[in-house]
C-alpha cells in the first residue's frame, strides 16, 4: 500500500483513491503515480521515468512523457489533489514533500511521553476500552498493513491485524491488570511502505491523565536491528561449517597417513 496524506494507491487492486474518491487512471497514469510514491523524496528525471516504465521497443519522447504527466495531474486536481506532481527546473519532477509533522498536534499524550517519541522515532495509536481508535500520530499508517481502516472509531484490530486473539491480554493492560506488553520483530508484507520488521509497545495510559482508562499502542522500526541480526547469524553458520569442513579435512589426512 502506498499512501501520501489522503491520496492511497494499492498496488494489489490497481486502485488509487484520495480521500475516499476513487480516481480512474490510464496504465501509464496509474504507473507514473506509483513510482512518484515509490520515491517520495527523488527526483525523478525524465530518462529515469522513461526507464522505468517503458520497453527498449516502445521508448517515448520527452514530449510524450509530459502528456502523460499532464493527464495525471488533471485527474489529481480534479480529485482535489492539486500541484501533487512538482517539476524541478532542469531536473525532473518529483512528489510534493509531506508537511513534515510527524506526530499530530492536537494528541492528548503528555509532553514527556510525545518528546520520547519524537527521540526515537516512534509513532503511536490510542485505544478506548471497547478496543476502537481513539486517536492516532499522522505517520502511523506507515506501520498498518490496512491504512484505510486507520479510522478513528473502527477496531484496532483492522488496521493491526497482528493483535487479533490479544484483545484479553489488552484489555488487561488497560485496566491496569497487567503490566505493559512487548511484541518484538514483527514481520508483515500487505503494506508495501510499512518497515520489514516493527516492534509494539503496549501500554495503560496514565490514570490521573484520563478518568477513562485507555491503551497506548507505540510503534517502532526495528528493521535495521533485524538486518543486523541476520547478518550475525549468517556469520556463525558460515564460521561453524568452515569449521566442520575443516575438520573433516584434517579427519581425512589422518586417514590417509
Amino acid at each position: 500500500m502506498y499512501q501520501w496524506e489522503d491520496l492511497y494507491l494499492d498496488p494489489d487492486a490497481c486502485e488509487v483513491r484520495y480521500k475516499g474518491q476513487t480516481l480512474h487512471l490510464y496504465p501509464k497514469e496509474y504507473e507514473l503515480l506509483k513510482l512518484f510514491l515509490a520515491y517520495p523524496n527523488h527526483v525523478l528525471s525524465p530518462s529515469v521515468i522513461i526507464d522505468n516504465l517503458w520497453f527498449c521497443d516502445s521508448i517515448p519522447t520527452e514530449g510524450t512523457l509530459r502528456t502523460h504527466i499532464k493527464g495525471l495531474r488533471r485527474k489529481l486536481k480534479e480529485a482535489g489533489a492539486e500541484d501533487l506532481i512538482q517539476t524541478v527546473h532542469s531536473l525532473g519532477y518529483r512528489l510534493k514533500p509531506v508537511p513534515k509533522n510527524p506526530i499530530q498536534s492536537n494528541n492528548s499524550l503528555s509532553p514527556m511521553l510525545m518528546k520520547l517519541l519524537a527521540v526515537h522515532s516512534m509513532e503511536y495509536a490510542i485505544v478506548a476500552r471497547n478496543l476502537t481508535i481513539q486517536e492516532f500520530s499522522s505517520n502511523v499508517h506507515n506501520f498498518s498493513d490496512y491504512p484505510f481502516d486507520l479510522v478513528v472509531g473502527k477496531p484496532v484490530t483492522l488496521a493491526f491485524p497482528e493483535l487479533i486473539g490479544l484483545e484479553p491480554i489488552l484489555l488487561e493492560i488497560i485496566e491496569n491488570q497487567r503490566p505493559n506488553f512487548y511484541i518484538k520483530e514483527i514481520a508483515r508484507a500487505c503494506n508495501s511502505s510499512r518497515p520489514n520488521y516493527i516492534n509494539v509497545h503496549l501500554m495503560a495510559e496514565n490514570p490521573e491523565k484520563s478518568s477513562k482508562p485507555r491503551l497506548i499502542i507505540l510503534f517502532e522500526d526495528c528493521s535495521e536491528q533485524m538486518v543486523w541480526k541476520q547478518q550475525v547469524v549468517q556469520k556463525e553458520n558460515e564460521y561453524h561449517l568452515l569449521l566442520s569442513s575443516n575438520k573433516g579435512v584434517s579427519m581425512l589426512e589422518l586417514e590417509l597417513d
